[in-house]
């Protein structure tokens, strides 16, 4: 693609935001830089490229913004239905989602994975599989290193792992994996996507440009995803932990089994993998699937499982204070993820939850308590949202607490939390009513949880 004096626009100034404007420049375009949020908001984002010569627009979307723009690149966090989008659609001006950018120079193969749940998880684990085999991986995407950067600088004969969110999938054209998995479907980003159904065709767009001849891995016991399947032009590639398969990748007898046109392979006894807890073990059939279908053997999987130690924020072990655990599940930023990491603890547990308002529902979150949460700690926009689930479903009233910020929620949930107890943030929400993204949120509750010590 020929950028070179070109005037591009980069609308949102986010992480990808900031990467894009940096790999325009860097191709001679010239950029138009726009975000809705103003400067003083956007400050310290800005610091990288405020030297660079981009011309930069705040607040409200004018149209005279796109005069003389040959090409729009959309950061994943601008809706598809903004005004700038429906100006450029209007004006005929070529519009690209960032990852269809990206996709655009890349010249090493990508290995694409979406779904609600464990996406970040299974990229890293996957990463871990083609790193072990001594090949040059880059680990982009959703993952917090934009896809632009892997691709301008991954060789024809490296591999990209990327982490893809459905915002990014909302603006593919061409994007085409060398193999796409989808782990599971659950109703998140209502707000945007507005519909469930929406969200999950717009998941199963990650292998719409897939041929017959390449893989895209879907989880059998899922039947949402597994009801992608029929949309498949390429092969489809099951795994399960509930069911043998033929062709695919399964659990049996205590052990994970891979097989291809019949032919199976046992890679790893599940007791032997690292990352504890039944999400993570669809998580391991899912990377397992991907590395094994791209050549990576059984014994290179296997010695990944048995030392991979899971990913920062999600249900990450901090620290025990006179015999009380904390964990930092901060990416439980939906109510189908922190009930995952309510059943991957064995102890009572003293939960802090509750955050930006996406338009899901508690009410399985709450059922998944389960007698195990002995204390629940609300914060955000949603606290009385779940308030109001947890009485619907008879969750005693006084075990509910209320804090105004996350610092307060962790001395409460101290306070009331026994020795035995766990203590776990997982907020079943998104973090932008009070954080920037969750990983602020999870290093503002670690940095609580060390102050417990003081």
């Amino acid at each position: 693609m020929e950028l070179k004096g070109k005037k591009v626009l980069v609308a949102g100034l986010g992480v990808s935001g900031i990467a894009l404007c940096k790999v325009l420049d860097s191709l001679k375009a010239k950029v138009i830089a726009y975000d809705e949020k103003e400067y003083d908001v956007l400050k310290e984002n800005l610091e990288e490229i405020k030297s660079l010569p981009i011309d930069f627009r705040f607040g409200r979307f004018k149209k005279e913004f796109l005069e003389g723009v040959d090409l729009v690149v959309l950061s994943p966090g601008v809706p598809t239905d903004s005004d700038i989008v429906k100006t450029a659609q209007e004006k005929k001006i070529e519009l690209l989602g960032e990852v269809e950018f990206a996709y655009r120079f890349s010249k090493a193969p990508i290995y694409a994975i979406t779904g609600t749940n464990g996406k970040t998880t299974t990229t890293s684990l996957l990463g871990e599989m083609f790193k072990n085999t001594g090949r040059k991986v880059y680990v982009a995407g959703n993952i917090g290193y934009p896809l632009i950067y892997a691709v301008m600088e991954a060789a024809e004969g490296d591999f990209i792992v990327a982490e893809i969110s459905s915002f990014q999938l909302e603006t593919i054209k061409e994007f085409k994996p060398k193999i796409s998995c989808i782990i599971n479907i659950t109703p998140d980003h209502l707000d945007r996507h507005k519909t469930f159904e929406n969200y999950r065709d717009i998941k199963g767009r990650i292998f719409e440009n897939q041929q017959e001849d390449e893989y895209t891995v879907l989880n059998y016991d899922d039947p949402v995803t597994w009801s992608l399947k029929n949309k498949a032009k390429c092969r489809v590639f099951p795994f399960s932990r509930k069911s043998l398969l033929e062709n695919g990748a399964y659990v049996k007898d205590g052990s994970i089994y891979i097989s291809v046109n019949g032919n199976a392979e046992k890679i790893i006894d599940i007791e032997e993998i690292y990352i504890p807890g039944e999400h993570n073990l669809e998580n391991a059939l899912a990377a397992s699937s991907v590395a094994y279908l791209s050549g990576i053997s059984a014994d290179v999987i296997a010695n990944t499982l048995k030392t991979f130690k899971g990913v920062e924020h999600r249900i990450e072990f901090l620290d025990e204070i006179n015999g009380i655990k904390f964990y930092n599940d901060s990416k439980g930023t939906n109510p189908d993820a922190s009930i995952k990491a309510i059943q991957a603890l064995k102890t009572p547990i003293v939960l802090i939850a509750g955050g930006y308002d996406k338009g899901s529902e508690f009410d399985e979150f709450v059922k998944a308590f389960n007698g195990k949460v002995k204390k629940l700690i609300l914060i955000g926009q949603t606290a009385k949202k779940i308030e109001d689930a947890a009485r619907r479903h008879s969750y005693p009233e006084k075990d509910i607490l209320f804090a105004g910020t996350l610092e307060e929620a962790v001395k409460k949930a101290y306070e009331v939390a026994k020795k035995g107890d766990s203590v776990l943030l997982s907020p079943a929400c998104a973090s932008w009513d009070m954080f920037q993204n969750f990983e602020e949120r999870g290093r503002i509750f670690k940095k609580a949880v060390a102050e417990l010590r003081r």
